[in-house]
This record gives structure tokens, C-alpha cells and sequence, in this order.
């Protein structure tokens, strides 16, 4: 049965009649223009045209014939192979490989089938592969670092109409460790998948002797120098009483070991090491244990974490008494701008009413903390003209603990602060470095500099501001510096205490800075009246200013840490962890500072991402809540492998770009964590498709189930009645030939 058909859509009586307009028009004029030429060189001229005429009219309607044919022809059948390294496991009588087994029964099956279907096999580990040659099937080796049973279970679909295949067979163990449900993924298939069992359980063979490291826990963060705990989940087979020896690693160097002995009791054992991370930076953590003589897997004898290696996160609680220059200075010129810091501000507009600010999101404050959980969360306390009335003596206490464990606290100088605010006496007053004397002792309101004491000019305060400074040597080496309006008086440094800046008159020196230790944290005295002018003063003659770093580097050293704020342009990025699970998205994190040290808002970060196989993906960073000049973003991995990151961003003129980042997606000896052949999985997975589950020592009889009988399908074909290219070149060989022949008549 045939059909003929116009492309366009249009009937054939349009089509002839179109022609048969366009014929006609022709022949009267023709007649008309050419009566007086003999008869037959006016009807080859006419012939010549209305032939252009047609092969036009077929160039514009398009004919088609088009019929069906009834075809005869093989189903495919398709075999998927596991060659993730799990298969490697040599756990049958005679010592052959899971892979071996798998590979041999399919060459078998190979020279039954090839007759009767369309055989296609693909090897699948953590991604499926088609292998296009019956005889590559020999040269294949069990090499995969993880397998993904959804990822093999959806290939057929790729590759075949789900109507027309017989089924689909999988060789496999069972293991999956890798994202993904694949008996869901199996139920929406909308094919026949068979699943062929390969090894055996390891546990019911009364000779296996096995010791396993099947989990660690480790922390995708450890705090410096903070005590940090890695637990291991050991697990012998066969062993009962034997002693072994778990060793923690770090970067392939042994930090600590315990004993353990293993218990006959199904399940891990857990091994808990405590030790102090005392290098910054991206560190593997490695739980080992040496192997027994008689085992035969040693693959599964350990287990790696990667974590990184932080300065804890530094958290600001400043609370001013009063709303006054230095809060709206300190607020906004250095708290918010500051990307290494978190804080939260409360400043007292009326008794006991606060306003607030903050970059915490996650924390809510009605007033002064009085409970420890709360006085806990925050590592550095600004305390500024705040009489000490309203902070009760046991809410003191709970402040001066969290001191002595190891935060810090800084107290400033006012007209409600030290000694004119009555904090003499009080525990927080105590621990002060200076004697703060009566209410009565009264504010200085000359105007001043602090005059940097030896101690001073070598403090990590100071660090590389001390130039804007006087000492006892001299005046300040670098001009300009705005004088504070004065400051609170204080009758004089305690014993034990480091005076680092002071206030000269005639009636002699006082301290302006002072710092000593409490506990294991650090109390300072800053006497002085305002620093905002530090800040507006340069700020507004175009002029270097230290008022950014003398904030930064005073509330570092009180968290105890000693670094330097350095100022200017600069970015620096990372990665919330140093290794990922296959398919698990890794957050990236950036933090811009522009020219002033301030974070940098509304900047376009970028992170260029190269994978393993030397692909590049680009993502853009957005703003992040919290501290300014933060940044982040995620990206999924589509591959096992190392990754390497680099961030950048322009400001201005200039282009900025961190060190490259290095993360895992992947563990090294992920496939040999679960050994034994899941049979459950796989029969759920077969049943899902609506196939079956056998072990491959009962295989054969599967293959006689293949309904063996040709496909028979109804195909449509069509071809077309004009080829283009061809009817031009009539087209513009039939006038040429027209045009030629006019002037040979002598025609116009």
C-alpha cells in the first residue's frame, strides 16, 4: 500500500491547477509575442518553459510516496558486567575472581544467544560503558573505584526502546555505594531486568578470617589546638580474642594507638582517639590496622576521613551603656566590615531597653545575657560605658568563667565605665589590669595621643600601626593621626599587669592600654575617648588610617589569636570540607576584602572547577548571610577523583584569585567496605523490573526462558519525489537552453 503526498499540505487539484494557470499564461503569450515564428520553434520554446514552470511548482509543493513495510528482525538483549573492584574478590572452591566467573559465563552465553538477539553488552562501575566488540570483552579488568547500580540500571534505556528489548541481565555482587534508590529506578525502567548474583557471603564460610575498619567518624572540621575526638568502627571475623593494635594517622604519620580486643558479637567495635590538631590546613585522617596472617583481604584494614584544620570562629558581644560616637564607630567602621567576625551589638537607649545589631543569624537577644549557655557562644566581650548596676553580680561571674576558660574581654574607657560606672570591687572590676578607683575619680578631658610603651611598640596590637604612635623615644613617625577628647581615669596598673600605651601630664603617667592574662584568657583597659576620629579623620584626607587594624588586632589577641590584620585587596576561599561522597555537593566559600582591609560587597566571585578527566565548570558565588565580603555557592560532582578549585573576583581594575583547592570526591577503598554478595538487593532490584534474581551457579536455565522469535515491526518509509539540488540545475539548464535558442531565432 503506497500513498503520494505535497509536503505542504496542500491537495494535488491545487497543485494542477496552479501548473496548468501558469502553463496556460505562458502559451497565450507565446502566441501572442511569437506568431510569426515557424510552428516548431515556437513549440520548443514553449516546452522549454512550461518545463521550468513544472519543476518550480514541484520545488514549491514537495511531492512524497510514502508506503509501510512489515520487517522481520532479532530483540536485543542486553548484558551489563560489574567491574568495580569489589569484583576482584577471588571467594569461590576453585580461587577465580567474582569478574572472572561473571566474564566467563557471558562468553558463553554470547555463542548460545548471538543467533536469536541482538546481543549488546556494557561494564559498569560508577558509570556504565557500551563495549562495542564481542572481543574486548577479554582485555576488561575489575579496576572500578565505586559502583552505582542506578546509573547501570537506566543505561539500556540509552541505548534501546523499552518495548523492544527481551531483557536486560546484570552481573553483579550487589554492591552499591554510591547515590541513588536503583530498585526505584528499576521499577521506572519499563524493561525486563534479570540480575545474576556473583560471590558468596563471606561471613557463612567458617574458615574466613577478616578484620575490617567499617567506619570512621571524623569531624569535616577540627579547631586548632581544641581537643578533637576521631572514633573508629573495627570489626573482626573469626578472630574472637585476638588483641589488635589500632593506630590513628595523620597525613601517613602516626599521632596515636590503642589496643582492642575483638569480640565475637556481630557488629563494630568502636575505638575512640582524642588528640589536639595543631596545624592549620587540609589534613587525612587514617584509622589502620595491620593485617592478621590469615587474612586474605587487607584492602578493608583501613579507613580515611579528611577534615580541615580551622582557627575557631571568632564571636563579638559588644554592649555599649549609652548611644555614643565610639558604638556607631566601632558598629559600623568594624564589626560589620570586618569578614573574620561575628558579633552582635546592643546599645542602651533607656534603663534596661536595648537596640540591636548583629550578623548571628541564628541568635536572638533580649538584653544582656545572663545564662552561660549564651555568655558561652561568643569569645571576645567589648564592654563599653556601661555602668556595672546592670549587670548583676552572679551575671558577673558567669562572664568572668567563660574568661578564665578562655575568651577575652575588653572594657573602655567613659563616663559610666571603670571606675566613674562602680565596677570597683565587682568580679568582672577584679580581674581588670588596673585599679579602677571610686565613682568620684573623674574623666581627663585634655586631648591627647597614647604614648606607646616599650611593651607597646613589640604588642601584636600594634602590629605594623606602631609608627602612627609616639613612644618614649620620640614623637610618632607617621603624621596626622587625630588626638582622642580625653579619657577615664584610673589610679594605676596592677601588679602582673603589661602597660602598653599611657597618658603624660604634669601631674605624672597613668595607663591609657593595659593587658594581662586571666585563666587562659586575656583582659585588657582602653581608657581613651573616642577612636571614631582614628577612622573619620585619614578617611577623609584620602590618609592611611590604624583604626581598622588596631580594633582587628586587639579582639584577635583577646581570642588568643596573634595574626595580624593586613589591609588591602585580597581573596580567600575554601571548601566547608576536604572530601566528599560520590553525587554529594561541595559548598564552596569565599571571603573579598577591597583596598581598605573592609569585606567587600556585591563583588563577582567566580570558582573555576577542573575535574578529574580535565573538565572545566564554572560557578558564580553568591552574597552569603553573616559577616561582610562572604560568598559561597555549591557544585556537584559528576565523577569520583580530585577536583581542583580556584576562586576570583575584579575589583576595579584589578583581578584577584585564591590558591587552588584541592578536594576528593571519593573514597580509596570504598568498593571493599561491604564484601558479601547482597542478594537481597539484587532480587529486590530484579523484582522491581518485573525479572528475576539467580545466583550465576544456577544461570543456564534463564537463557531457555528467552522467548527466542523474531520481532516482527511495521515501519514507515518515505521518499521524496524532487531533490533540490538536481531540479535547479534543470531549472537553470532549461532556461539557459531557452535563452540560447531565443537569440539563435533572433529574439529579444
Amino acid at each position: 500500500m503506497f500513498n503520494i503526498s505535497l509536503e505542504q499540505g496542500y491537495g494535488f487539484t491545487t497543485m494542477a491547477a496552479v501548473a496548468a494557470a501558469a502553463i496556460l499564461f505562458t502559451a497565450a503569450f507565446y502566441y501572442r509575442a511569437f506568431k510569426r515564428l515557424q510552428p516548431w520553434r515556437r513549440w520548443t520554446l514553449f516546452a522549454l518553459r512550461s518545463a521550468a514552470i513544472l519543476i518550480v511548482v514541484l520545488l514549491l509543493f514537495r511531492p512524497v510516496f510514502s508506503y509501510y513495510r512489515n520487517l522481520e528482525e532479532r530483540k536485543p538483549l542486553v548484558l551489563l558486567l560489574d567491574s568495580s573492584s569489589s569484583m576482584n574478590i577471588a571467594d569461590d572452591a576453585t580461587g577465580r575472581t567474582r569478574f572472572d566467573r561473571a566474564r566467563d559465563r557471558i562468553a558463553q552465553w554470547w555463542e548460545k544467544l548471538q543467533d536469536d538477539f541482538d546481543l549488546q553488552l556494557i561494564e559498569f562501575a560508577q558509570r556504565a560503558r557500551p563495549i562495542d566488540d564481542i572481543e574486548q570483552l577479554a582485555e576488561l579488568t575489575p579496576e572500578g573505584k565505586a559502583t552505582s547500580l542506578v546509573t547501570v540500571v537506566d543505561a539500556p534505556a540509552k541505548k534501546c526502546t523499552p518495548g523492544e528489548v527481551e531483557g536486560v541481565v546484570m552481573f553483579s555482587d550487589g554492591v552499591h555505594n554510591s547515590a541513588g534508590d536503583p530498585v526505584k529506578t528499576a521499577g521506572k525502567l519499563g524493561m525486563v531486568v534479570h540480575t545474576v548474583g556473583v560471590g558468596a557471603s563471606l561471613r557463612s564460610d567458617v574458615s574466613y578470617r577478616d578484620i575490617q575498619v567499617t567506619a570512621i567518624d571524623c569531624q569535616d572540621r577540627l579547631m586548632l589546638n581544641n581537643l578533637a575526638k576521631i572514633t573508629a568502627s573495627v570489626e573482626g571475623i573469626g578472630l574472637e580474642g585476638r588483641v589488635i593494635q589500632v593506630i590513628l594517622e595523620e597525613d601517613e604519620r602516626q599521632i596515636e594507638q590503642a589496643e582492642l580486643t575483638l569480640d565475637g558479637i556481630e557488629g563494630a567495635q568502636p575505638v575512640t582517639f582524642e588528640f589536639r590538631p595543631t596545624t592549620k590546613g587540609r589534613h587525612t585522617y587514617t584509622t589502620r590496622v595491620p593485617a592478621a596472617a590469615e587474612e586474605k583481604i587487607e584492602e578493608n584494614n583501613n579507613r580515611s576521613a579528611v577534615a580541615l584544620v580551622v582557627e575557631p570562629g571568632i564571636r563579638v558581644l559588644y554592649v555599649e551603656g549609652t548611644v555614643r560616637a565610639e558604638y556607631g564607630a566601632l558598629v559600623q567602621r568594624f564589626l560589620a566590615k570586618d569578614p573574620d567576625l561575628e558579633f552582635y551589638a546592643l546599645v542602651q537607649t533607656r534603663p534596661n531597653f536595648f537596640i540591636k545589631r548583629t550578623n548571628i543569624p541564628d541568635l536572638e537577644l533580649k538584653g544582656i545575657p545572663s545564662d552561660k549557655e549564651t555568655i558561652d557562644r561568643f569569645d571576645v566581650f567589648i564592654f563599653g560605658d556601661l555602668d556595672a548596676s546592670y549587670i548583676r553580680q552572679q551575671q558577673q561571674e558567669l562572664f568572668v568563667d567563660r574568661i578564665n576558660e578562655g575568651a577575652g574581654i575588653v572594657m573602655l574607657g567613659g563616663y559610666h565605665s571603670l571606675g566613674p560606672g562602680g565596677w570597683a570591687g565587682t568580679p568582672i572590676g577584679n580581674i581588670l589590669p588596673v585599679r579602677l578607683g571610686g565613682r568620684e575619680i573623674g574623666q581627663i578631658t585634655e586631648s591627647f595621643l597614647p604614648v606607646l610603651t616599650p611593651d607597646g611598640v613589640r604588642h601584636p596590637i600594634f602590629a605594623n600601626i606602631s609608627g602612627f604612635f609616639p613612644t618614649a623615644q620620640g614623637p610618632a613617625k607617621i603624621d596626622g593621626l587625630p588626638l582622642l577628647d580625653g579619657c577615664t581615669t584610673v589610679e594605676g596598673a596592677r601588679p602582673g599587669a603589661t602597660v602598653l600605651a599611657t597618658f603624660s601630664a604634669a601631674s605624672g603617667t597613668m595607663p591609657v592600654l593595659a593587658v594581662q592574662p586571666v585563666g587562659r584568657g586575656r583582659v585588657a583597659v582602653f581608657c581613651g575617648d573616642t577612636t571614631r576620629k582614628w577612622q573619620q579623620g585619614p578617611r577623609a584626607t584620602d590618609r592611611q588610617s590604624p583604626f581598622l587594624q588596631f580594633w582587628g588586632q586587639m579582639v584577635r589577641w583577646l581570642a588568643g589569636r596573634e595574626v595580624a590584620v593586613q589591609i588591602g585587596e585580597s581573596i580567600s576561599g575554601g571548601t566547608d570540607k576536604g572530601y566528599y561522597e560520590p553525587a554529594e555537593q561541595i559548598v564552596i566559600s569565599a571571603v573579598v576584602r577591597d583596598q581598605e582591609g573592609e569585606g567587600a560587597r556585591n563583588a563577582p566571585v567566580v570558582a573555576n572547577i577542573r575535574g578529574p578527566a580535565g573538565r572545566l565548570d564554572k560557578i558564580t558565588l553568591s552574597v552569603a548571610p553573616g559577616p561582610a565580603g562572604h560568598y559561597g555557592g555549591t557544585f556537584e560532582p559528576k565523577t569520583s577523583g580530585t577536583f581542583e578549585i580556584t576562586i576570583e573576583t575584579r575589583l576595579g581594575e584589578k583581578t584577584l584569585s585564591t590558591d587552588k583547592l584541592v578536594v576528593e570526591v571519593g573514597r580509596p577503598n570504598l568498593e571493599f567496605e561491604r564484601l558479601d554478595l547482597d542478594e537481597e538487593l539484587l532480587g529486590r532490584i530484579a523484582a522491581a523490573a518485573g525479572g528475576r534474581y539467580v545466583h550465576i551457579t544456577t544461570a543456564d536455565y534463564l537463557i531457555e526462558q528467552f522467548d527466542r522469535s523474531l520481532q516482527k515491526k511495521r515501519i514507515y518509509i518515505e521518499r521524496r519525489l524532487y531533490w533540490p539540488p538536481l531540479f535547479w540545475v534543470l531549472f537553470v539548464g532549461v532556461l539557459t537552453t531557452e535563452w540560447i535558442l531565443r537569440r539563435r531565432f533572433q529574439l529579444r
